[in-house]
């Protein structure tokens, strides 16, 4: 009603206008005016509203605009002629100009409708949890869709007796549903509502699937982490634990039967094997608690701005006190920025470094140590004289447990590697001109952007 109303004071104002010119315009001059408004109102207020207005239209030009006035009878043929195209033009324009209305209307829609599907999945892909992503869409029911109540069953919600404005859906995705949505409105909803809200709770399913697929893999991965990690500790205990025990075993053995027969320097010879290889079975287990640590997860960090080359000045001075010798040159320049790091942790990857390098290095040479800037990046290379090592060995090198051609095992560079990685930086290995392997540990030297999409080489033994 409301509607014809409109229709019916646009008329009369309209008539009124024309009525107070007629003497001055023709019958297809008030056609045109008349077309004007009908396809306005179609375009405004629907279908029914513009056949309305053109069948009203054709009475008030009849009526008040054509000779003889205020009579439905038409003097001239020609009148009638105009008079009939007129009011086939007028249902015509009414039905496109509706048609276009209506476009326009489901055109919208689809954009509100896209638009909600874009904010609901959206905020649910960025959840890891089920109750976030029933809460978003619980959210968008209530907040954008206008229903009255939206809740999960089971939920301690106020019921509702069966009625056409509530409507169940099932959060189901492949066989296996999460729960059901009940969704409550004022009044009965459409078919475009229905599909609406069915698509949204499929994405809601789709989400809370990926979560649990999630789930599944993080406690997969989880399981062959410590399956891999367990099968290479088992093997460390079968060969490199049990080597330094069966040597103490033997030793202290030898001491205990023939102590009283051995000479003073056989005895301080087995008390000395006995001691290395206590403290070698000691650095093995402190390795193996480590790498637990890095591989788990725990490592805590303590970031604080320090020197580099403070820190190779540590592990220079530890081993002078461990061999009696000078066994490495040190090169950084005076403009040598500060970074954030854990010393303590960077103090144990470079030791790594370090003692890796001395095992490799030829006897009359010595190893050197060099620090640079590099764009935002500081550059820590430990340069190793030795052998060159092989491409094939290379992507193995700092693998847990990894055996060097002397038998060692490879923890000290997998824990290395950890530990600079947990600081966003890299381990990289480069040929040493003439000879040997040069190790590159690589610091962020604002610690906040990260670096694994670089490519890496790791390093060495």
């Amino acid at each position: 009603m409301r509607k014809l109303r409109i229709v019916g004071v646009s008329l009369v104002g309209v008539t009124l206008l024309a009525w107070s010119l007629r003497n001055n315009l023709t019958l297809a001059n008030f056609a045109m005016i008349y077309i004007l408004v009908v396809l306005v109102i179609a375009i405004r207020l629907g279908t029914i509203a513009a056949m309305s207005a053109a069948f009203l239209s054709f009475l008030f030009i009849n009526f008040f605009l054509t000779r003889p006035y205020y009579t439905f009878i038409v003097a001239d043929t020609r009148d009638v002629i105009e008079l009939a195209v007129f009011i086939v033009v007028a249902a015509l324009s009414g039905q496109l100009g509706a048609q276009a209305r209506r476009q326009t209307d489901e055109a919208q829609r689809r954009a509100y409708e896209q638009e909600i599907l874009y904010r609901l999945t959206g905020s649910i892909n960025q959840t890891t949890d089920y109750n976030a992503v029933y809460d978003v869409l619980t959210a968008v029911m209530r907040e954008d869709l206008h229903a009255r109540q939206a809740y999960i069953l089971p939920n301690a919600g106020e019921p509702h007796p069966p009625d056409e404005s509530l409507l169940y859906l099932l959060l189901q995705s492949g066989d296996h549903i999460y729960g059901t949505l009940c969704v409550a409105f004022e009044t009965e909803f459409t078919a475009q509502q229905v599909q609406l809200l069915t698509t949204c709770a499929a994405q809601a399913a789709m989400a809370l699937q990926r979560i649990e697929l999630t789930k599944r893999a993080r406690v997969s991965q989880q399981y062959e982490e410590a399956d891999r990690l367990k099968t290479a500790i088992l093997r460390a205990v079968s060969h490199d634990l049990r080597t330094p025990i069966t040597i103490i075993k033997t030793s202290a053995s030898n001491l205990r039967m023939l102590g009283e027969r051995l000479e003073t320097q056989e005895r301080y010879e087995l008390a000395g094997t006995i001691e290395t290889e206590a403290d070698h079975l000691n650095k093995l287990i402190g390795n193996l608690l480590d790498l637990s640590r890095l591989q788990a997860g725990a490592l805590t960090l303590n970031r604080e701005l320090n020197s580099l080359e403070e820190v190779a000045g540590d592990v220079a001075a530890r081993i002078w006190q461990m061999t009696g010798r000078e066994l490495i040159q040190m090169h950084f320049p005076d403009n040598l920025p500060l970074v954030e790091f854990d010393y303590g942790l960077i103090l144990q990857a470079l030791s790594n470094l370090v003692d890796n390098a001395l095992r490799y290095e030829p006897p009359n040479s010595k190893i050197e140590i060099h620090g640079c800037s590099y764009q935002d990046n500081v550059h820590l290379k430990v340069v190793n004289h030795g052998e060159t090592i092989a491409d094939e060995d290379r992507d193995y090198l700092t693998d847990p447990f990894y055996h060097g051609k002397d038998g060692h095992i490879g923890l000290g560079l997998a824990i290395a590697k950890g530990i600079v990685e947990a600081h966003y930086g890299l381990l990289q290995v480069e040929d040493t001109p003439g000879g040997g392997a040069t190790f590159i540990l690589v610091l962020p030297i604002n610690n906040k952007e990260e670096m694994g999409n670089e490519t890496t080489n790791t390093s060495r033994r």
